[in-house]
């Protein structure tokens, strides 16, 4: 007493206040033997769980310094930071976690296993974790039964509640499920997480042996059942005439048997079977649940009886515990499912349940794949990393057989469709050679992409084709639309020469045309065609005399850039003749202008002059001084070039200058688009939509009350607003602007389909409906 004791007051005196509280609360204390086995165990598991945070400290470190990425490194090194600061109440609080799993609860007597509340996979927000824990807790009873069994029998003569596997104080679902518990409140990165989890596994669950080999010794020297060792070697003799155990029956995975009959011996199967009948019998009714490779060969057995289809497409999911049930029955079997099995076979049901009912596939097509049921169900009793496991080479099986089929629609005579067949010789070939090697999967799926990536390069050819088509038929379009923008600013009321004219529609429309195709709006090629079309229209427009030197100075460039332009549209010589010659003509006829009225404005400065002098001699008697004339016809000569200039600023201002014709242009860009007879406003949740829809989604077209099909964006065309859908096979089915698409996504007559793969969004559904259902029950 004094050993067991001893040593762990340190500990014991952490929980002292909350353990005599509780025993008040439960209304008295535990037996003594229990106290002495609870405060050992105690003991033991809280040195080694302060060994799992010595450990993950390393870890994490040493996994900090390598992570790729900073948000993984930061998110390392802060759950670091965080579990040596909070690794004194972690283990205090799974301490006391431990010692409260000794009161021990009746459990409800109309549980079901198989209800959603209880698919201990799927409870927790992260799946990984999940499997982790479920994968630590089965090894664990696997590798330690025996003891584990002994323990269980001893607790149940001594506590009041009946004793099961799952409700052990010192088994691994309550010793797993408190450091759960007392870890639950750190914000730790995932991968620090699960490095935690896998330390307790490494340093505490796998010391489970020697916890149990000592708490047995513990019961013993107490004089609990000391000869129960004795007992359950020697009843195999005692019971030899006794009929077999039932195959599937595996050593030491026994439920206790109340009364502390052990549950595994064959005595108990036997007796369970003859008053039952053959085949699945509930866990803890004392039949052993069946050892995970008998119930490989079970499912092995039942899968290679698959029929080859279903007939006429038809949809089917497999009851396997009815499945399991007729086989047994057949062979004049019994056994029960381990807990972890039962949950695995109800979670691969409900994951095919929602692949046979999504729409993204047709009927045929679910029929093919729900097939595969059996063969993944073993995947995943055979490996726990199935459901945690995204690269799993099964699941990515699955995921591809039915990425490619999204949008398959099944036709008549769809058996001889190249991608039925193929998904068909898959499914066959994985029933018929798949028994434990996953590398089926590996070599199917290599086969499986080389096929789709030639099905994929035909159907991308006629796509290319089609897109290319479509995006310059935009483009010309767009380019059409901002050079008659530009044409509009310069020409809109104004008069210019025909010949002016001729240069802009013949020529530099078409040289624009050309430059909008070739390098778009924003080149430099674009700006300076623009500014030599304003520069032509200014030319004849320019005030004169005052614009002269200026047109002087522009006219050389002017030509060249025009000269340029004739090539550029290959303008046949006479016409390129013709244009020239009229330009010629125009400015010798605006330089001639000028010259008049430079001569004009001469002459009537010089009449007024003299006539303002004549009044002014006449007027005094003195004789004016030799200036006065060019004083007087100074201030006329600033009148006369004032109107001048007020005429030559209004004829310029009437002219856009370039940043108003690259507002004209990008008006054009901007312009949204109009449907007649629909008003949609920019708020609307449907026409937002249509800025969000990721090219390559896959939707539903309806057309009339028959006409259905299925469709893939393929190209948003951004110059003119359009989308292009096509089909599975390239071909275009469907083309939109912005405003009909609105129109038919308010209306329900285009509908996307679901992204992701088959198999994450079936997984993430499941969880979905098993959470809303445990939130219903409670």
């Amino acid at each position: 007493m004094k050993d067991s004791e001893g040593p762990s007051s340190n500990v014991v005196s952490l929980q002292r206040g909350s353990r005599d509280k509780r025993e008040s609360q439960l209304g008295g204390g535990l037996p003594a033997a229990v106290e002495v086995v609870r405060d050992k165990a105690q003991q033991q598991l809280v040195e080694l769980v302060k060994q799992v945070f010595a450990k993950v400290d390393d870890s994490l470190f040493a996994m900090g310094e390598k992570a790729h990425g900073q948000d993984e490194q930061d998110g390392l090194f802060q759950a670091l930071r965080l579990l040596r600061v909070e690794r004194r109440r972690v283990v205090e609080q799974f301490a006391d976690k431990c010692a409260q799993a000794f009161y021990v609860q009746e459990a409800a007597d109309d549980e079901d296993p198989y209800e959603a509340d209880n698919l201990s996979l799927v409870h927790n927000d992260d799946l990984e974790q999940l499997v982790a824990v479920d994968t630590m807790v089965a090894n664990a009873k696997r590798d330690f039964a025996e003891s584990l069994s002994a323990i269980s029998l001893r607790f149940d003569t001594l506590l009041s509640a009946k004793i099961y596997d799952k409700n052990n104080p010192l088994g691994p679902d309550a010793i797993c499920d408190a450091f759960v518990e007392a870890s639950r409140s750190l914000d730790l990165h995932i991968r620090a997480r699960l490095t935690l989890l896998k330390k307790f596994e490494q340093v505490v669950m796998a010391n489970l042996g020697t916890l149990y080999d000592t708490c047995n010794s513990l019961f013993v020297e107490q004089g609990v059942l000391p000869t129960l060792k004795h007992q359950r070697s020697a009843r195999p003799q005692r019971q030899a005439a006794r009929p077999q155990r039932p195959q599937g029956a595996g050593e030491g995975q026994a439920a206790p048997e109340q009364g502390g009959v052990y549950a595994g011996s064959p005595g108990n199967a036997a007796s369970v079977s003859g008053a039952s009948g053959h085949g699945l019998i509930p866990l803890g009714s004392g039949v052993a649940p069946m050892a995970p490779q008998d119930l490989l060969s079970h499912l092995g057995a039942l899968q290679s009886h698959l029929p080859q289809s279903y007939g006429d497409g038809q949809v089917e999911l497999l009851n396997v515990n009815s499945l399991l049930q007729n086989r047994l029955v057949e062979a004049r079997e019994s056994a029960s499912l381990a807990k972890m099995d039962s949950d695995i076979i109800k979670l691969v049901e409900m994951l095919f349940s929602f692949i046979l009912e999504d729409r993204n596939l047709a009927e045929p097509i679910k029929s093919q794949l729900g097939r595969l049921q059996l063969p993944l169900l073993k995947v995943a009793i055979g490996d726990k990393s199935f459901f945690s496991k995204g690269g799993h080479p099964a699941r990515k099986l699955l995921n591809e057989l039915a990425d490619a089929c999204t949008g398959w629609q099944a036709k008549d005579n769809y058996e001889k469709d190249p991608l039925y067949k193929k998904i068909s010789e898959v499914v066959a070939r994985v029933l018929a050679e798949f028994d434990q090697d996953i590398n089926i999967f590996s070599t199917l799926l290599e086969s499986f992409r080389e096929f789709i990536l030639r099905e994929r390069k035909r159907a991308e050819r006629l796509e290319r084709r089609i897109v290319d088509e479509a995006d310059g038929k935009a483009k010309t379009q767009a380019a059409r639309a901002r050079v008659a923008a530009v044409m509009d600013a310069l020409m809109a009321e104004r008069d210019v020469p025909p010949v002016v004219a001729d240069w802009l529609q013949k020529v530099w429309s078409n040289m624009l045309f050309l430059t909008c195709i070739k390098e778009g709006t924003d080149s430099e090629t674009w700006s300076r065609d623009v500014r030599t079309a304003r520069d032509l229209v200014w030319s004849v427009h320019a005030p004169m005399p005052e614009s002269r030197k200026q047109l002087l100075g522009l006219l050389p460039a002017l030509q060249d850039r025009l000269k340029a332009g004739v090539e550029a549209v290959s303008l046949n010589t006479f016409e390129a003749r013709r244009l020239f010659a009229g330009l010629k003509e125009i400015y010798r006829e605006r330089f001639a202008l000028a010259q008049r009225l430079m001569q004009e404005r001469s002459r009537q400065v010089e009449q007024e002059a003299r006539a303002m002098a004549e009044a002014a001699g006449q007027a005094e008697t003195a004789a004016p001084e030799p200036t006065a004339a060019a004083e007087v016809s100074a201030p006329l000569a600033e009148k006369v070039t004032a109107t001048e200039t007020e005429t030559a600023q209004e004829v310029v201002a009437e002219l856009p200058e370039m940043e108003a014709l690259e507002q004209a242009v990008a008006e054009v860009e901007l312009q949204p688009d109009s449907l007649e007879g629909e008003d949609i406003p920019e708020t609307d949740t449907h026409w937002q939509q249509t800025f969000r829809l990721a090219q390559g989604s896959w939707f539903e077209l309806k057309r009339g009350e028959e006409e259905q099909f299925r469709c893939r964006l393929a190209a948003v065309i951004k110059d003119i607003d359009q989308f292009i859908f096509v089909n599975r096979n390239g071909a275009k089915v469907a083309e939109f602007t912005r405003a009909e698409l609105a129109v038919a996504l308010r209306k329900g007559e285009l509908m996307s389909m679901d992204d992701g793969m088959l198999f994450e969004r079936a997984l993430q559904s499941v969880i979905g409906t098993v959470r809303q259902s445990r939130g219903e029950m409670h």
